[in-house]
């Protein structure tokens, strides 16, 4: 089990040393072993005990070496690992070494704060790199070793859930990680088994609380499990799965991550593909087409000479289709199965470079309605690429929709897709009444979000996004029923984002609200293997800080 979480890791990306070179950590280089949550990140931490990863170069041989047995050495390959907090430096235990990947355990006895950490190679030392300590910083690990997707939850017989192996509503399952804090002893050999003392851990599925009967070592140096009972009512091939460990006054939230749950082995979700498209993904390649209407409230930042920031808001109706030949990488990111009144933390993984080739439906997709009749012009730069303003800035044409149903058509259709007639239903009109309000958003209190209108059975999402100065940025999603008319993103979820740096002083933090229909509509279309259409409603404002 072990070498199959841990020993995996290394992708063998090790280039051969330059000759004489000394090693080197990357920026942001040093990362939790199951989350690798980005270092300036509120997760981004390294609990004492636990497994953690390196990356960098000339850090160790060009052949993967590994601690055969245990106790663990402190000297492999001529790699050592050495960390500095507050003037007290301790040795680490080292699980594999190599030129661009070092792997081992942050000793249980580290001083908590912030330090350096030196990587030297054949008594050879990089510069120091900074690194910060925590007596509690959990990873979930994940099938795809990238800290998102398909969590390593385990059932009774060792098996990981999937579509076709759902675990059952009241079935406990463990999870494996690292991170959940220090323990008495050696962190080099096998560690005592028990809960770990002076800590609280709660787990989320599916946004709902979960009983935790055991949250300590797993028997394996550095590795954790926690031990959870699956709540009722949850289902869903990707439903989300947190686990927050609170420490004292601190509570870190871990990496967010799936699990399939069913009421029997084989799982269903909103946001599963319909067979033939699954079939079309196994090819490599699938085409797809959308039309989408909506009516958006944007709001912008611009800062002045002065740094003064001025915020405009601008309301428009608009219009975008699209049609393509995509790789399959574009669809390898599921969605959540989110239960309604709950929220999620998204670290989507990069999928990859999405190969992209535009389809002909026709030379534009006519509309009508209500509101007149208009329609989606072809850009000149993308085939198969429609968009329009249909109301509103930057034309000086009225708004557009108002209630009611809305025709779209591309008549006998193009060289590539076949033609299309569909129906578009424009609900009552749909208000966020306290957006012009949230001038920011305090993360130690809960935020609350109030509308009004819209289709009662509709689904709502409150989306926000906040990022560092480095770039990387964490996103929360919540959903709730249009009918709620209500919905409050509670401060576990808020303090898993980070306080938004910013650029030229205009903070780099968005809050959005989209509502759309609960299901997506479809329909089959000729020379396409996926077609979506319909209408939604999106409030955007960007310059909103994290505090």
């Amino acid at each position: 089990m072990t070498k199959t979480l841990i020993l995996t890791l290394a992708a063998l990306l090790a280039d051969i040393p330059a000759f004489g070179a000394a090693p080197a950590i990357a920026a942001q280089g040093v990362k939790n072993a199951a989350s690798y949550a980005d270092p300036e990140l509120p997760n981004g931490s390294i609990a004492e005990g636990s497994i953690f990863i390196i990356y960098g170069s000339n850090m160790g041989p060009s052949t993967l070496a590994y601690a055969a047995s245990l106790p663990l050495p402190t000297v492999l390959s001529g790699t050592s690992v050495s960390v500095t907090v507050s003037g007290t430096t301790v040795q680490c235990f080292m699980f594999y070494t190599s030129a661009g990947q070092v792997a081992a355990i942050l000793p249980s006895t580290t001083t908590v704060g912030t330090g350096t950490i030196t990587v030297s190679y054949n008594g050879t030392a990089s510069p120091t790199a900074p690194i910060t300590v925590a007596k509690s910083s959990f990873g979930i690990f994940t099938v795809n070793q990238q800290g998102s997707g398909t969590a390593v939850i385990l059932d009774g017989n060792g098996k990981v859930s999937s579509t076709t192996f759902a675990f059952q509503p009241s079935e406990t399952v463990v999870a494996w990680g690292t991170g959940l804090g220090p323990i008495t002893g050696s962190d080099a050999t096998t560690p005592p088994t028990g809960s770990l003392p002076g800590i609280s851990v709660a787990v989320t599925v599916g946004g709902v609380a979960a009983a935790v009967t055991y949250a300590g070592r797993s028997g394996y140096a550095g590795e954790d499990q926690v031990d959870f009972t699956i709540p009722t009512g949850v289902t869903g091939c990707n439903v989300p799965v947190a686990i927050a460990v609170t420490s004292g006054a601190t509570t870190v939230v871990s990496n967010f991550v799936t699990m399939a749950v069913g009421t029997t082995t084989t799982c269903t979700s909103a946001t599963s593909y319909p067979p033939s498209f699954e079939t079309a993904l196994g090819t490599g390649s699938v085409r797809v087409g959308s039309v989408l209407l909506f009516h958006s409230v944007s709001t912008s930042v611009t800062p002045s000479l002065t740094g003064a920031l001025t915020y405009t808001t601008f309301t428009s109706d608009a219009g975008e289709a699209s049609f393509a030949k995509l790789s399959a990488n574009a669809y390898t990111t599921p969605s959540y199965d989110l239960n309604y009144g709950a929220c999620v933390i998204i670290n989507s993984p990069p999928n990859g470079t999405v190969t992209s080739a535009g389809l002909d439906p026709g030379s534009v997709i006519n509309l009508n309605g209500p509101g007149g009749a208009n329609m989606l012009t072809e850009s000149i730069y993308a085939t198969g690429s429609f968009y329009a303003t249909l109301g509103g800035p930057p034309t000086t044409q009225p708004l557009y929709f108002s209630p009611g149903t809305y025709t779209a058509n591309n008549g006998s259709g193009g060289k590539d897709v076949g033609g299309f007639n569909v129906n578009i239903t424009v609900p009552a009109a749909f208000t966020w009444t306290n957006y012009s309000s949230i001038a920011s958003v305090t993360r130690s209190q809960a935020l609350t979000a109030n509308w009004t209108g819209g289709d009662p059975s509709w689904d709502v999402y409150l989306i926000g996004t906040s990022s560092v100065a480095d770039g990387a940025s964490v996103s929360f999603e919540c959903r709730a029923h249009d009918s709620a008319q209500t919905l409050t993103v509670p401060v576990s979820i808020l303090q898993a984002l980070p306080p938004s740096a910013s650029t030229s002083g205009v903070p780099l933090g968005a809050l959005t609200m989209l509502v759309e229909p609960s299901t997506p509509l479809t329909t089959t279309v000729s020379g396409l293997d996926f077609f979506t259409y319909g209408y939604s409603v999106e409030y955007q404002s960007s310059g909103i800080p994290f505090k």
